[in-house]
């Protein structure tokens, strides 16, 4: 899963070096993780075709080689953005990661990637209810700690959805800023430039 933790911090197409990547990884996430972690990565990544070498800026130190996305890293990305787990643990894991990223993907993917989520998550609440009562009708002495785990998975899930809830509110914010963007006057009135039509020469005497 990490591999796509670097596609999504290089999906914006601006070069990175490795330690670069180490550097914004770890200001997202408040983890620390070591630059050669970061290369090996890269390196893998490069030979699947996800990632290549960017020409190295003018003045810059040459022994640190800036990476770009490829085509097939984008699609590589995008299908793991919106490919939602099922599983609980690998879901759990899987949003965190997924939240470094809602701010800069389409704000309309994100939305549909986040509905889907909370669905998810309400139906799981659903059959979490219903095995809790059950669990609680078979329940014979305080040995029995199936209902007392229950409670804990919805506890878990109520968290979960209020963690999208605090998502949506900033893509709410994010769609809401994009679209005063657009509809501020400076952009309205913006002169649209028209490309004159290039003059059509007939060769004459020309094969």
């Amino acid at each position: 899963m990490f591999r796509f933790h670097i596609l999504g911090l290089l999906r914006k197409r601006e070069p990175f070096h490795g330690y670069a990547l180490m550097k914004e990884y770890n200001r997202r996430t408040g983890r620390n993780y070591g630059a050669g972690y970061f290369y090996r990565q890269l390196g893998e990544l490069m030979t699947e075709g996800m990632v290549r070498q960017a020409p190295n800026p003018l003045g810059a130190d040459p022994r640190r080689t800036p990476y770009q996305i490829t085509e097939a890293g984008l699609d590589a990305f995008g299908e793991w953005f919106e490919d939602i787990p099922r599983d609980p643990l690998e879901a759990n894991v899987d949003q965190v990661a997924r939240a470094m990223f809602f701010s800069d993907v389409d704000p309309d993917i994100g939305a549909r990637v986040l509905a889907m989520w909370q669905r998810d998550l309400l139906e799981k609440t659903k059959v979490l209810e219903r095995e809790l009562q059950y669990a609680h009708s078979k329940r014979k002495d305080l040995a029995d700690m199936r209902p007392m785990l229950i409670r804990r998975d919805l506890f878990r899930v109520a968290a979960d959805l209020e963690f999208l809830e605090d998502i949506g509110e900033t893509l709410n914010g994010r769609r809401k800023q994009c679209e005063e963007v657009e509809a501020s006057p400076a952009v309205a009135a913006k002169p649209q430039t028209k490309r004159k039509p290039k003059a059509r020469t007939r060769a004459v005497g020309g094969t």
